[in-house]
């Protein structure tokens, strides 16, 4: 009796390589070629996906830094304001100091006396043109508390050497005091200043702006 021949069985080929019959373990070409095909689609992919622009950012603008002055003290009996400026025309009118209850004023060569009591407002005033503009110091009214408004102590102005009309010129900056005759006993409720408006290039036009600025009853 004829015994069975036994059939060696060749352990299954290592990744990669394939059995072919008569040579052994060959590589496996096809499997190299769908991993190259796949390395080269992904490769594809991704140079799409990084090639894609970004949503765009808004730019962030720069705020203007202050100029940084020196603080400057206020001058006896008068208090600082609380700054509050109002653009009329080509013109920013910022209050920025108050006194109330001078019985007179002394300048160089004169003395006056107040037939009620003197109120000075310091005001400071920014020219924002191109060109020059005018600062008409007589327009400017002080509003007691009754309501009533008060012009200008053209006497005061004068003797304390504070132009009744100022010329600014381009850009500039200027400060003044702007003094008023009020009943002793009246209290202050605000300052209105008054300007014209201007064009694009700071032309005036004949508009009057007026604009009332709270300020603080006395400066006692």
């Amino acid at each position: 009796m004829r015994t069975p021949r036994r059939v060696r069985r060749r352990p299954p080929a290592p990744a990669g390589l394939k059995t072919v019959s008569g040579f052994g373990y060959v590589p496996d070409v096809r499997n190299r070629l769908v991993l190259l095909t796949g390395m080269l689609l992904a490769g594809a992919l991704s140079g799409c996906t990084a090639a894609r622009p970004s949503s765009p950012v808004a730019p962030t603008a720069t705020p203007t830094p202050p100029y940084i002055l020196t603080p400057r003290p206020v001058r006896p009996f008068e208090i600082p304001l609380t700054p509050v400026t109002t653009a009329l025309g080509a013109l920013r009118i910022t209050p920025i100091g108050l006194s109330t209850g001078s019985c007179c004023v002394v300048g160089t060569h004169a003395e006056w006396p107040a037939k009620g009591q003197y109120v000075y407002v310091r005001v400071q005033i920014e020219n924002t043109s191109r060109t020059r503009q005018e600062f008409d110091s007589a327009g400017q009214l002080l509003i007691t508390a009754d309501g009533r408004a008060h012009r200008i102590a053209s006497d005061a102005m004068n003797i304390r050497r504070q132009d009744l009309r100022a010329t600014l010129g381009a850009g500039n900056v200027l400060e003044m005091d702007l003094f008023y005759d009020v009943p002793k006993d009246a209290g202050v409720r605000a300052i209105r200043l008054t300007g014209r408006a201007a064009d694009a290039v700071g032309g005036l036009t004949g508009q009057t702006l007026r604009r009332d600025v709270p300020l603080p009853p006395t400066s006692r």
